[in-house]
């Protein structure tokens, strides 16, 4: 586990993943009654939910929860409580997330003791993206100061410091914030490992300030991806630091459509909108950043969502919030908008992959939202849409 964790502190995220899937593996085989097996399933559990691995995350956590319950040992419900919130944060279920945040901080026992700094962290996110400033800025003068008393890990507590500055005071007080914590070596690195979806926010506020400094980001997150082979979650940031830094659209729709975080897909797909929106494609600007505001409902973004529709307002189009059924079971009135969209092409005898290219959306997500519709339209194959929508139209 001792090695696990070298590597990571040295920005070896696939090294570290493998060396603590070794360690876990040889603790559930262990027979010592100490902690040592349980440590090393929440240090497993902590880097797979990190790197946004959902599937190994929920059972790296599970397998933790169930050794902590048949020890008897209440040492680590705070940490695993925490680590709970952490996935539900990355997979969008914010509430949830907040909920046993909120608990943790809340807990009486020493053992939260240690862990109610980084609550403090994901309650001061959790109140941005509700847009509720005042509550953000508590919780960050809190965990600043738990910060500067050396109580909590300080990359996660400063990069949530940065984002709550540049909310609630506005980009010039968050400058110099942000020029510390993106001072080149391990720590820019450790940050990135921290939470990917930060190579994109610091790329997107350098570009117009040091655009050297916002191509460093990206290269420091192209590093990582290549180091991690084929972790997704790094991989689609540094496409999305990429996309931003060079203006590819390329770039920008991969990572919306990989990123396993949904807050930071929509956030890819709402910068490749604004990207076309700026190069006069307003028509697919618009798709775009109504399927961002999709996304961002799924996270619970608020805040994000409200931004969007100002954009879509200057680009002509009102946005009512969400890509949602007017009513269930009225049929293609059912539809979301951009099921509509695809049922359309699709009616009209494009391909998964050309109504793809038509929306500047990739074939997977059409195949998403044509299965999606057959299950809404009670049909089974494209030849019966085509009759419906025509149907539908008379």
């Amino acid at each position: 586990m001792q090695s696990s964790m070298e590597r990571w502190a040295n920005g070896q995220p696939k090294h570290a993943l493998h060396l603590a899937q070794e360690a876990s593996r040889r603790g559930f085989h262990c027979t010592s009654a100490s902690d040592v097996p349980l440590q090393a399933e929440i240090w497993l559990a902590t880097l797979a939910t990190t790197l946004r691995q959902h599937g190994d995350a929920e059972r790296s956590i599970a397998a933790a929860e169930r050794s902590a319950e048949l020890s008897g040992s209440h040492r680590y419900q705070a940490a695993l409580r925490l680590l709970r919130a952490a996935l539900n944060w990355n997979l969008g279920r914010v509430s949830t997330a907040l909920e046993q945040a909120q608990a943790v901080l809340e807990a009486p026992e020493e053992a939260a003791k240690s862990w109610k700094p980084y609550a403090r962290v994901l309650l001061a996110l959790g109140a941005l993206r509700r847009a509720d400033l005042r509550t953000a800025g508590a919780y960050a003068r809190e965990a600043a100061m738990d910060w500067a008393l050396g109580n909590t890990y300080g990359l996660g507590c400063a990069w949530m410091v940065v984002q709550t500055t540049e909310a609630e005071h506005g980009t010039d007080a968050a400058v110099p914030l942000v020029e510390q914590l993106i001072s080149p070596g391990q720590a820019r690195e450790r940050l990135l490992l921290t939470d990917p979806a930060a190579a994109a926010w610091l790329a997107r506020f350098m570009i117009p300030r040091d655009w050297k400094n916002a191509e460093a980001i990206a290269v420091t997150a192209r590093t990582l991806a290549t180091r991690s082979g084929e972790l997704p979650a790094l991989e689609a940031a540094a496409r999305h630091a990429e996309g931003l830094v060079h203006r590819s659209a390329a770039d920008l729709l991969f990572a919306a459509d990989h990123h396993p975080d949904p807050w930071a897909a929509a956030s890819a797909r709402e910068d490749l909108g604004v990207m076309l929106a700026a190069q006069g494609a307003s028509d697919r600007a618009i798709t775009v950043l109504e399927h961002a505001a999709t996304g961002y409902l799924t996270a619970q973004s608020p805040r994000d969502v409200t931004r969007l529709k100002r954009k879509l307002h200057r680009l002509g189009r009102a946005c009512d919030h969400a890509d949602r059924p007017q009513e269930p079971g009225m049929g293609i009135l059912g539809l979301t908008k951009t099921e509509t969209a695809v049922a359309e092409l699709v009616a009209l005898g494009l391909s998964n992959a050309q109504a793809a290219q038509k929306l500047f959306i990739s074939r997977h997500t059409v195949a998403h939202h044509l299965r999606s519709i057959f299950r809404k339209l009670h049909i089974s194959s494209r030849v019966e849409l085509a009759r419906t929508w025509m149907e539908s139209c008379r």
